[in-house]
């Protein structure tokens, strides 16, 4: 075993920002989670614009999370640490004026990930999980506020990544007129045939019965929700979701004005708005896969990356 190390990893995702702290663990394949930490700071308000830029504000608050998770990463004495941004500052016209007011506050550099790099190290952060260790085939799907990366695995390697303009946010943007009122039928049906659309004329093959693993916010909460239902905390409810399970959900949530969603026990309110839409997108996927179930995963991209740190430190 490898001389006990310590990195940190901060994953600016369009919804959340977060923190992992990790060290080798007794297995090869797997790291040990030290500490983590989220905070729901939603950079991407603006972003399903035709010129997608991020806001003064939404910037301000960005460099304020990012400066707290250092703070709380540099009390675990890290040797590393490693910052992404993903697809709401890749996307951004002025997301390099975003990384250079975070360089300016921390001294730490930011890297904006490609969407495929962003794949292969969520497909890195999979191979972390013990749960999928005997699964050789799989489809991915990591959805975040910005874009949704679709992985097609084969024998445990990528075969095909892919990332679509299908976050959250940006349909949320894009179909939700008022978010403060219930999402109507109409709206819905408009969301899941735009993101059936997409995935039909993008280059990713999704194949019948082909298992399918997700990561990301809104399936973490999704899980929360359904465990809290029936008395359970997150890692006691197991971690396949239901086709049936997620419509009834995202019907439930839709039904209620925003005010109402907010009463949802584990909805975080910074969530409520976009979280009907997410499981849209998530239904879509699934129904294009003829998929009746996923597998829930929470070794996402920070996990990737912690791994290859982990690896070379």
């Amino acid at each position: 075993m490898p001389s006990i190390q310590k990195v940190a990893v901060i994953d600016i995702g369009s919804n959340s920002i977060k923190l992992l702290v990790a060290s080798p663990s007794e297995s090869r394949e797997d790291i040990q989670n030290i500490f983590a930490e989220t905070i729901e700071t939603r950079i991407s308000s603006g972003i399903g614009n035709e010129l997608p830029r991020l806001t003064p504000k939404a910037m301000e608050a960005g460099v304020h999370s990012v400066s707290e998770l250092l703070h709380l990463a540099l009390a675990h004495q890290p040797q590393t640490i490693r910052i992404v941004a993903t697809s709401a500052v890749r996307d951004a016209l002025n997301g390099h004026e975003f990384t250079k007011q975070v360089e300016n506050k921390t001294g730490h550099r930011i890297d904006i990930l490609s969407g495929p790099e962003e794949a292969r190290l969520i497909g890195h952060g999979l191979a972390t999980d013990p749960y999928l260790s005997t699964l050789n085939n799989f489809l991915q799907m990591d959805l975040g506020g910005g874009s949704l990366e679709l992985i097609d695995f084969k024998n445990q390697q990528i075969h095909q990544a892919i990332s679509l303009q299908l976050g959250a946010v940006r349909l949320s943007e894009r179909f939700l007129h008022d978010r403060e009122a219930p999402l109507h039928q109409a709206t819905a049906t408009a969301i899941q045939n735009h993101v059936s659309n997409t995935l039909r004329k993008s280059t990713i093959s999704l194949q019948p019965g082909q298992p399918i693993v997700a990561t990301g916010g809104a399936v973490i909460i999704t899980r929360a929700i359904l465990a809290a239902q029936v008395g359970l905390k997150i890692e006691d409810r197991p971690p396949v979701i239901t086709l049936s399970e997620i419509a009834k959900l995202r019907k439930q949530l839709a039904a209620l004005s925003l005010h109402e969603r907010m009463g949802t026990p584990h909805l975080p309110a910074a969530r409520a708005d976009i979280l009907p839409t997410a499981l849209l997108t998530i239904e879509a996927v699934l129904q294009s896969a003829s998929a009746e179930h996923l597998t829930h995963s929470f070794r996402n991209l920070r996990y990737g990356i912690a791994a290859e740190l982990l690896e070379t430190v």
